[in-house]
């Protein structure tokens, strides 16, 4: 991002979802980041807000995402828990970060997949490098949808 450009693979990842009609949350570690993100999805015609703990048009934003008038939501780890939006994908954009713990990033995965009627979800961390967190979450969603296919076929 220091370069005012979307990497290539996220540029990608969001053109993929975009033509699939497919919102996408995407998380950065920081607010100078996120603000940075959304002008550079502005600039490559992405309908993109970004919302944070002090926005003050945190709601409404959230609101609009769920309406379907934006695409992406940049956003930092407030919204990791208790948001669902129908056909929602995933992407962490510098999973690197310290402050994408393992539990963070369990949650933020847990916004993919959670409408009764798209149960399946996207979920991409873009990264410099892998971190044990990164690891030591995917390890953690992989148990739990194994043991979510158990009890499926259990009941």
């Amino acid at each position: 991002m220091k370069r005012r450009k979307v990497p290539f693979r996220l540029k990608k990842w969001l053109f993929k979802h975009q033509e699939l009609q497919q919102p996408v949350f995407l998380f950065v570690p920081s607010v100078p980041v996120l603000k940075s993100v959304v002008s550079v999805l502005k600039k490559e015609t992405f309908r993109a807000e970004g919302v944070y703990a002090d926005d003050p048009d945190r709601n409404e934003k959230v609101n609009r995402f769920r309406e379907s008038k934006l695409e992406v939501l940049v956003t930092t780890t407030i919204l990791e828990r208790g948001v669902t939006v129908k056909k929602a994908q995933v992407g962490v954009l510098g999973a690197e970060s310290a402050v994408f713990t393992e539990s963070a990033l369990v949650q933020m995965a847990g916004r993919a997949g959670r409408h009764p009627e798209h149960t399946d979800g996207d979920v991409c961390f873009f990264h410099y490098g892998r971190t044990k967190s990164m690891n030591a979450a995917r390890r953690h969603i992989q148990n739990m949808n194994k043991m979510s296919k158990k009890e499926m076929l259990i009941d």
